[in-house]
């Protein structure tokens, strides 16, 4: 029995009727349980600020289009202000017939705010190709005294000398127990980021994560790279 071309657009339509309405329940959810989680830590939520995708400019920002960000929380978290929030993107891709296809990229982002900008440092899982390829191709990283950090991380910086300074053996020690997240200093920020979407108890973690990141900076870095001294602003 041949299917009328009709009943099939009646089908089609029916099914991304569906789909849509699942989303768009799915998203409402995710809204409200940010907004109450935010009241619950006396923070506030928008449920959109896109403003916030051009304020950062390394991973996972300034690459594809269609920038989104969702479900912003922002507010104080121990002494440090900090915003977290859904981020995505698209990307397109065309393949050998013309057909088109777009891919929607997630991430959950966290920032906390630092006493003073601090030159470029970013700190990211090795991968799955490994260090020695990324090499090859001249993403050259940092190299440290520990194997095992230096198999598990790859550390970039503009200045290999504040990289050193900054990735101390007590941070290496941090990150090799619950280094979860890539991070990076850009200017005055601490940004976080993973793929997927977070929860409400994936932002406290990765907060509390930078947080102890922040705190292992020695004091002399904060002094001779930003010109603060951190210790007499929020007690470090």
């Amino acid at each position: 029995m041949e299917i009328s071309p009709v009943l099939l657009i009646l089908i089609a339509l029916v099914v991304g009727g569906g789909i849509f309405y699942f989303n768009y329940l799915a998203a409402k959810k995710r809204r409200e349980l940010f907004a109450a989680f935010a009241a619950q830590q006396g923070w506030s939520y928008l449920p959109h600020n896109n403003a916030l995708a051009h304020q950062w400019a390394g991973t996972p920002f300034q690459t594809g289009d269609h920038w989104q960000v969702k479900n912003v929380l922002s507010g104080a978290f121990n002494g440090h202000q900090m915003v977290a929030f859904d981020y995505s993107y698209q990307t397109h891709s065309t393949d050998s017939k013309g057909r088109r296809t777009t891919t929607t990229h997630k991430f959950g982002v966290v920032v906390v705010q630092l006493p003073g900008a601090l030159p470029h440092l970013e700190v990211t899982h090795e991968g799955i190709f490994g260090g020695a390829v990324a090499n090859a191709f001249g993403f050259r990283d940092i190299q440290f005294e520990s194997d095992q950090f230096n198999r598990a991380f790859r550390v970039k910086a503009d200045n290999e000398r504040f990289g050193h300074a900054v990735v101390t053996p007590r941070m290496m020690e941090l990150l090799l127990a619950r280094g979860e997240i890539g991070w990076r200093v850009e200017g005055n920020s601490l940004v976080g980021w993973d793929k997927g979407a977070h929860n409400p108890t994936e932002v406290m973690n990765r907060l509390s994560l930078l947080q102890q990141v922040v705190e292992q900076v020695p004091p002399y870095v904060w002094r001779d790279y930003a010109g603060v001294d951190p210790r007499q602003q929020q007690g470090y």
